[in-house]
This record gives structure tokens, C-alpha cells and sequence, in this order.
């Protein structure tokens, strides 16, 4: 969605340090799985973010001795085209924001965003690894469009997490861990991302991983746009639970965290930056035993992209 501006107060010292996502409603826009921040200064909810470990270095971990790799988590990211109705290839999610739509989805003459919209994803996760759509399957959601024939909203999310040829192009990209000095790991696109405006560091970071230019370029490309917009990322994690962890994230547009099968994070939505946290403690999770994580969001709309997930949880790539 809309980029934060310049100047916005850098993450200050604190406790925190977690994982890409926060939380929102229920899949039918109820009570909150979790506490949801608003687009505002972040500095009290998270921790310093560090720098980039050395190729090949350890990332944060257990006090067990173990260790996250630079580029050992690596996110499958798939490219869309911006919508047009004459293209039947184009998915109406992206780049098709309900301009003059007010929040509460009635009728707001001149009301461009944001819109939050807790009702797109179900609780559970799906029994593919992937989230269920929540919203009415033929009539979609606030954000989630289908083309008036039975179960087009439903298929038309689909594409998201799925490869889908002509519609989505898939990238593997690894992404840059950061290691902080606490031993918590993060990427932050505010300080690690690409540049808003070329050679201009004073417009801030962005999260464009497949910009054109870039090794992870796909053919759809920038699309007359500075960056390479409208595309979903999904990463597969599993982490030993100790107790005490901590899970927290900053971005837009969607973002969806499972953990165990059970969303923890729903920041469903056309939004500028929000956050929210997860303390892993109240999950009801066996010490000593494994748990899936699995992350997914979606960038829709231009002209920002920002993302930021700090977390001391031991997250290693799934068994192959």
C-alpha cells in the first residue's frame, strides 16, 4: 500500500525481537487473534535490528547451539500482473483497490484506503500447507473480488498461494537474515531493502525482492512502476519450542502467520504499515516438541512495501 514517509523515527531499543506478522479479527472480522498496532511509530515494540551476518554465517537460535544460515530460509514469492478486466490472466485482487469504498464497505465518495479486511483468511490452516479463503466465495470480501460467477472470489484467491501459468510466475528467493546482538534474528525492509528512489537514501527502503534489474527479475516485470509490485510470499518454517519466545512484525499489505496449523497473525487488507506480536508462551505449546510456522502475505497495491519480522524463535527450513 502507501509507502511510509521519510524521516519516519527508526526502531528503538526494547525487549523484542520476533518474526514477520501480527495479528488482527477472526476470519469473520470478530475478536482479535492477537493485538493489532496501528501505522504509527513502532519504537516501543520492537528491539534494535542488527546487521547482516557474514555469507554463511550463523543467524539466531536456541541456546542449543542452533543456528539459522544466511539464505537457509528461502521464500517462494509469485509475481502477478496488475488487474485489467479485458485480461482474463490478471487476478482482481491486485492493483484493484475498492477506491470510493469506505472502510465499513459502504459507498465513501473520494475515500482511497486503507482497508482492513479480517475476513479473507480462515483459522485453520489448509490441509495443502495454505490459507483457506473465509470470505464469500462468489461475492468475495471488502479487498477480494470475483467476477459474478459461482465461486470466483474463492478461485481467484487460489491463485495466491499457488502456481498458476499465465496468471503467477514463482521465485525462489532466499531471504537476508540479520542477526541481532540479543541472538534474535530479523529482516527489516527500512534498512535492508531497495531504495524507493534511486541513489536517494533519504526516500527510505522498500521490500521489492524481484524488482527488474534484480536476479529474481521476472518477465511481467516493474510494469511502467519505480519497483515491482503486486505479489504474494509464502515461507514454510519449523522451530523447537523452548519457552519464553517471542514473534512480532511490521508490514503491508496482507500478512498471515500460522502456527501449529493455527493462524496468530491476520493482518488481512489494502493497509499501510501495521504491526503485531506474538508471545509463543501462550499458545499451549509442549516444551521440547516441534512446531510447523508457516508465513504468508501479499503486496496489492502501490506504492509502498514494507516489511519487518524479529524473532528468537529457532526457525529452520522443514524437513525435505
Amino acid at each position: 500500500m502507501r509507502r511510509r514517509a521519510a524521516g519516519w523515527a527508526p526502531l528503538g531499543a526494547g525487549p523484542f525481537a520476533a518474526l514477520m506478522a501480527a495479528a488482527c479479527g477472526s476470519s469473520s472480522g470478530g475478536a482479535s487473534d492477537f493485538a493489532r498496532g496501528g501505522s504509527g511509530s513502532d519504537a516501543s515494540l520492537f528491539g534494535d535490528v542488527g546487521s547482516l551476518t557474514g555469507d554463511g554465517g550463523g543467524g539466531g537460535g536456541g541456546d542449543d547451539g542452533s543456528s539459522i544460515a544466511v539464505g537457509s530460509i528461502v521464500a517462494a514469492i509469485r509475481d502477478f500482473k496488475f488487474y485489467d478486466a479485458q485480461d482474463p490472466t490478471t487476478d482482481p485482487d491486485f492493483e484493484n483497490p475498492p477506491y470510493n469504498i469506505g472502510p465499513d464497505g459502504n459507498p465513501s465518495p473520494g475515500y482511497s484506503g486503507s482497508w482492513d479486511d479480517p475476513a479473507i483468511v480462515a483459522i485453520q490452516l489448509g490441509s495443502d500447507g495454505t490459507p483457506t479463503y473465509a470470505g464469500d466465495p462468489t461475492k468475495g470480501t471488502l479487498t477480494t473480488f470475483g467476477n459474478g460467477s459461482a465461486g470466483s472470489a474463492a478461485a481467484e484467491f487460489q491463485n495466491w498461494y499457488h502456481d498458476v501459468a499465465g496468471t503467477n510466475i514463482h521465485v525462489a528467493y532466499p531471504l537476508p537474515i540479520v542477526q541481532n546482538s540479543d541472538g534474535s534474528i530479523a529482516y527489516d525492509s527500512e534498512q535492508q531493502g531497495a531504495l524507493y528512489v534511486p541513489n536517494d537514501p533519504t526516500q527510505g527502503r522498500g521490500f521489492f525482492p524481484i524488482d527488474d534489474g534484480t536476479p529474481y527479475a521476472t518477465s511481467f516485470g516493474d510494469q511502467g512502476k519505480p519497483h515491482n509490485y503486486s505479489f504474494t510470499v509464502e515461507i514454510h518454517t519449523v522451530f523447537t519450542y523452548k519457552g519464553g519466545e517471542y514473534f512480532n512484525f511490521r508490514g503491508d499489505d496482507d500478512v498471515y502467520v500460522f502456527i501449529d496449523g493455527q493462524r496468530v497473525i491476520n493482518l488481512g487488507g489494502v493497509h499501510a504499515p501495521e504491526t503485531a506480536a506474538v508471545q509463543v508462551d501462550t499458545l499451549g505449546l509442549t516444551k521440547g516438541s516441534d512446531y510447523p510456522l508457516d508465513f504468508f502475505s501479499a503486496e496489492r497495491h502501490v506504492t509502498g512495501s514494507n516489511i519487518l519480522f524479529q524473532t528468537t524463535l529457532g526457525l529452520r527450513a522443514p524437513p525435505q
